[in-house]
């Protein structure tokens, strides 16, 4: 049974969707669609500290971590200002050097990255900046879409599609989305769930589409989300458009009760997270 989740922010619509997805009767569902409004709110720091609370009890890797490995925000020395067409020369090279240093840093981290077993065909943001993953001397999709982004803004453009929805193994340097998935892996659990991530502009607004084939909703979910927005966020200041809407569309959710001691089990996760919701402590910046 598919399903649509719609929020503004991004702990409400994580919690809408686990809920969503451990009412059905297996506690999974097919073709799950969640859409964000407002990602750059970041998530809520209350939820936040239930569901690392959930994982370090059963002894998996915490929402920072998970975030991580779409966007590793420790490692950026954010500017502070976005970029423009009107930025001066100087302006626009500390953008350029953020970017960069932030791609060199997580290349030289890679190889004691890939010593974890979890790691070792890439992680995410490897694909991003050095396709297909595994080297640190593969084809930068994340700054070949800022620059052709930073182009359509030079052009004074304010809506652009740059969907490419291809999955093939291989980059397509004309197309606007970003890939994660190599069509000779043919696992069904482990890297990597995320096989797309899509980007498109309209009416001044950078909007991206994460594509799960599947969607591991407590292990991995609330993380996957947080690291969207931070990529998401970097984008936005890279290129200079506003941000829009963040989505996923998950071939397969599932609500994990196998792990999490059945669908009472995830409820009780629920009702702390809504609990912390309905005390709308101030939002902790993703």
């Amino acid at each position: 049974m598919s399903l649509h989740i719609s929020a503004q922010l991004l702990s409400d619509a994580w919690v809408q969707v686990l809920a969503a997805v451990n009412a059905e009767p297996r506690g999974t569902a097919t073709h799950a669609l969640v859409s964000i409004s407002a990602p750059q709110e970041g998530a809520h720091m209350g939820v936040s500290h239930v569901v690392d609370s959930v994982l370090r009890d059963e002894d998996k890797h915490g929402v920072i971590t998970v975030a991580n490995t779409i966007f590793p925000s420790a490692l950026y020395n954010d500017p502070g200002f976005d970029w423009s067409a009107e930025l001066s020369d100087e302006e626009a090279a500390l953008l350029d050097t953020a970017a960069r240093e932030l791609y060199v840093a997580y290349l030289d981290s890679l190889p004691t990255l890939q010593r974890v077993y979890a790691n070792q065909s890439g992680t995410y943001f490897a694909r991003m900046i050095s396709w297909p993953g595994k080297t640190a001397t593969g084809t930068n999709q994340l700054a070949t879409r800022i620059e052709a982004l930073r182009g359509e803004r030079r052009q004074r453009r304010k809506t652009s599609n740059f969907s490419d929805i291809a999955l093939a193994g291989e980059v397509d340097g004309a197309g606007g989305g970003l890939e994660e998935y190599a069509v000779s892996d043919n696992r069904t659990r482990g890297f990597p769930c995320l096989v797309h991530i899509d980007i498109s502009v309209r009416e001044g607004a950078l909007a991206i589409l994460g594509v799960y084939r599947h969607w591991h909703l407590i292990t991995r979910g609330y993380g996957n989300l947080i690291g969207l927005a931070r990529l998401q966020a970097f984008l936005c200041q890279q290129t200079g458009f506003a941000p829009g809407e963040l989505a996923v569309v998950a071939g397969h959710a599932n609500a994990e009760r196998s792990d999490y001691s059945g669908k009472s089990g995830v409820a009780k996760i629920l009702t702390d997270a809504a609990a912390s919701l309905h005390g709308r402590e101030t939002a902790a910046s993703a």
